[in-house]
């Protein structure tokens, strides 16, 4: 692990952990942020993710950034906010813990987007959260 991966972003947020990819080490695809990216990670960490971790203890992120190849590879959307450092998807392994965690991020933090993901399924395995400086924050829950 370099010393830019072990980067604390926030409190319990390393940088490592917002980049790490099976996808990206499979394929050796470099999933590294620039300086900017880094920053919107770190306001991600600071105004989402350390929130929630206080309120609801240690969460798991199964994506954060994505570089442009990485988002093409999985799936991810033209445009992401993953690819901006500006979105994660925390594991839901519990719905009830993810309803608690989406109405507490709705009433309590700025916010951008929040996804159940995947769109459609009858129970969700990730809650997509994102959070920008670019402009005001659309708080739109999908």
């Amino acid at each position: 692990m370099t010393q830019q991966e072990r980067l604390h972003l926030s409190e319990h947020f390393t940088l490592y952990e917002m980049m790490r990819s099976g996808t990206a080490i499979e394929n050796n695809i470099p999933n590294i942020p620039n300086l900017q990216q880094e920053q919107a990670l770190r306001h991600l960490a600071i105004d989402i993710l350390e929130p929630l971790r206080r309120q609801f203890g240690p969460i798991v992120i199964s994506s954060g950034f994505r570089c442009q190849k990485l988002n093409r590879m999985v799936g991810g959307m033209p445009g992401s906010q993953h690819t901006r450092g500006e979105a994660a998807d925390i594991v839901v392994n519990d719905v009830e813990r993810g309803l608690r965690m989406l109405a507490f991020i709705k009433a309590r933090l700025d916010f951008d987007q929040l996804v159940w993901e995947p769109l459609g399924a009858a129970v969700p395995r990730w809650l997509h959260v994102s959070y920008t400086l670019r402009r005001k924050n659309r708080r739109m829950i999908l």
